[in-house]
């Protein structure tokens, strides 16, 4: 009886390992697929901030290319909420801040497929939380999306850009 009692205690010793075992397992791949979202989630951030910032080195509008100043600002803006929209395939071509309304493009990375779009929009000069004034203003916002499928939700990010004269 003796010998029976050893390898059932081996045995209970060995279930308990395999419980330890597998729940240490399950945290580890816990805390890498939560890695592997807070990487995608902080690229799809990065690229939302990067079609931002470009956008601030283009020309306000399409009458302030080539560094000229509207006779009438800002009623020689581009008219129209939503801004009407372009055909730009890529950001080469792009010449002024309102092109890139309803811009979209795809970025193909390591981690996948990036589906980045953007809206332009003229905002209310007497309140910049409100958009859809009744005509152009100097005040104009640019909402980035960049979704992924790695994502549960995509990454929203805004601008508000104001003509100065300089820009």
């Amino acid at each position: 009886m003796m010998g029976y009692t050893e390898v059932i205690q081996v045995m209970g010793a060995m279930i308990i390992f395999a419980l330890v075992l597998t729940t240490a397992n399950r945290f580890m791949l816990n805390n890498d697929t939560v890695r592997v979202s807070s990487e995608v989630e902080v690229r799809a951030v990065s690229i939302a901030q990067d079609l931002i910032e470009f956008s601030k080195t283009v020309p306000f509008d399409q009458a302030t290319a080539g560094n000229t100043v509207p006779d009438d600002v800002p009623d020689d803006f581009v008219n129209g909420n939503p801004i009407s929209t372009t055909t730009a395939t890529n950001r080469q071509t792009i010449d002024s801040f309102e092109e890139l309304n309803e811009y979209s493009e795809t970025l193909n990375t390591d981690l996948g497929e990036f589906e980045v779009t953007s809206i332009i929009e003229y905002m209310d000069p007497a309140d910049l939380t409100s958009n859809a004034p009744t005509s152009a203003t100097i005040y104009k916002r640019i909402s980035v999306t960049v979704s992924n499928e790695s994502m549960m939700n995509d990454v929203n990010l805004s601008y508000i850009r104001v003509y100065n004269n300089t820009n």
